[in-house]
């Protein structure tokens, strides 16, 4: 199936938005040179912005701006970008020091989505970088860890809504007591690691970045099951992963501070 048409309207407001945000003050005239839309247009999707909260009219002769509000739907994008900031001098460090690849995600919608890796930078490196490469919440590391770590409230709202009973199944879970049984083990031991009914030739070893009760992101170790089973992974590296996921948030707070 071809991929469906643009919806004008919004493509049009969407040029405008972008044409209000290059000046401080924009006339009518300054808009139309901009964007190449009648004067008739212009108005009606300027009183559509007005009335979302994005837009403002200034007066007759300055024209128009918009407004703060326009922030909010940057929100996700600026975490992403303090976070990936934060993190990666710490995660190229602990890529210095063991050699292994590490990767930094964050949980979006229904999967775990990739935001940083050091692949690049390690010598035992097996697989691309991958950025914004998802993984499922089950089986992998990284959603098992986010789960397992997460506020509790939380954890139940995204096991009963992301999760069918047919993928627990899969997994040998019976259901979702048998899931939050499992999670408790997870946060016992202090790490996850990729749960599948068959073997995988890569494993992960995940942890959380944890700021007070909120999880962040989580961190991943990927190695290939034949070098070391999880047990060893864990033996030799959960101290700097989680010393790694400490040092995030530490400059997270740094950033705060002098922001």
């Amino acid at each position: 199936m071809g991929a469906s048409k643009p919806v004008e309207p919004v493509v049009r407001a969407l040029k405008l938005l972008e044409a209000l945000n290059r000046k401080s003050a924009s006339s009518l005239g300054d808009l139309r040179a901009a964007t190449g839309l009648p004067k008739p247009t212009l108005i009606r999707l300027l009183d559509t912005l007005i009335a979302a909260g994005y837009g403002a009219r200034i007066s007759s002769e300055a024209g128009y701006r918009i407004t703060e509000h326009v922030l909010s739907l940057s929100i996700g994008l600026r975490f992403v970008d303090r976070i990936v900031d934060a993190a990666m001098p710490a995660m190229s460090q602990f890529t210095r020091e063991h050699d292994w690849p590490i990767g930094l995600a964050k949980v979006r919608d229904a999967v775990v989505v990739l935001l940083h890796s050091t692949a690049p930078q390690s010598p035992l490196s097996f697989e691309r970088a991958g950025y914004n490469r998802t993984y499922p919440l089950i089986p992998s590391a990284l959603g098992q860890a986010y789960l397992a770590f997460c506020p509790a409230e939380e954890r139940r709202r995204l096991i009963r809504e992301l999760l069918p009973a047919s993928e627990l199944s899969v997994l040998g879970m019976r259901n979702t007591e048998a899931l939050e049984a499992h999670l408790a083990v997870v946060r016992q031991r202090g790490y996850a690691v990729t749960l599948s009914p068959r073997p995988f030739k890569v494993l992960g070893l995940a942890v959380p970045v944890r700021q007070r009760r909120q999880v962040l992101a989580c961190l991943v170790m990927r190695f290939p099951r034949s070098v070391m089973t999880h047990e060893q992974a864990a033996d030799r590296y959960l101290g700097s992963l989680n010393a790694t996921a400490r040092t995030i948030v530490t400059a997270l707070a740094t950033q705060d501070s002098t922001n």
